[in-house]
């Protein structure tokens, strides 16, 4: 599936609201042997006051420390065993399909700490998707540890798309960022643009 499709699916999905209003879906492809796990951009107020909750916190799994924001942190901790359940289910019922994670904004940082999560709950590392995703990671050690649970990682963010500078303080990351487009100073006081220009196929060519 190429990018602006996977855009376009994820802006799509029926999702399931958990508490904190943190929104996902698991869908099965079998055409593609790929189990999506996506979560919803920012639907709701409390969505936005969860994007502004980026004070970092530790996370320990196993022998690894990272830090991650809040916000984005704590939403999906409210529903991560439910969320959880689901896709080990789907991976048992489909052992030889892969798991790809993906979002939009709000929902592309979720998707980083989903992927980190599912590595943890089954040893398997999946392929992450994200469309103008804010930073969900603090420090310079959580950007490099975390590329280690992730099978192949496409961060999508246009260069003047302002959401992927969020939160716009040193030291926050992201996994693997590929820029798209041009720049414009101007370009990043339109969100409604440039936040939601992913699903333009031109978009990509020559970065795939």
């Amino acid at each position: 599936m190429k990018p602006n499709e996977i855009f376009k699916m994820v802006s799509n999905l029926d999702y399931r609201r958990n508490t904190a209003d943190f929104d996902w879906a698991v869908k099965v492809d079998d055409e593609e042997k790929i189990i999506w796990v996506a979560v919803q951009a920012s639907m709701s107020w409390l969505d936005w006051v969860i994007n502004l909750l980026f004070f970092w916190i530790p996370q320990v799994r196993q022998w690894f420390l990272y830090f991650a924001c809040l916000g984005w942190q704590g939403a999906f901790n409210s529903c991560k065993a439910i969320i959880l359940n689901k896709v080990l289910q789907e991976m048992n019922a489909h052992p030889d399909y892969e798991v790809h994670c993906a979002g939009h904004s709000y929902g592309g940082a979720g998707s980083v700490l989903m992927g980190i999560e599912i590595f943890f709950a089954s040893g398997e590392k999946t392929v992450l998707d994200t469309f103008g995703a804010p930073k969900p990671l603090f420090g310079l050690l959580s950007h490099l540890v975390c590329k280690l649970f992730f099978k192949e990682v496409r961060q999508w963010a246009h260069w003047s798309d302002l959401i992927t500078y969020m939160p716009p303080l040193p030291g926050y990351w992201n996994v693997k960022v590929i820029r798209l487009g041009e720049f414009s100073l101007k370009g990043l006081f339109n969100p409604e643009k440039y936040h939601q220009i992913y699903d333009d196929e031109k978009l990509y060519e020559g970065k795939i």
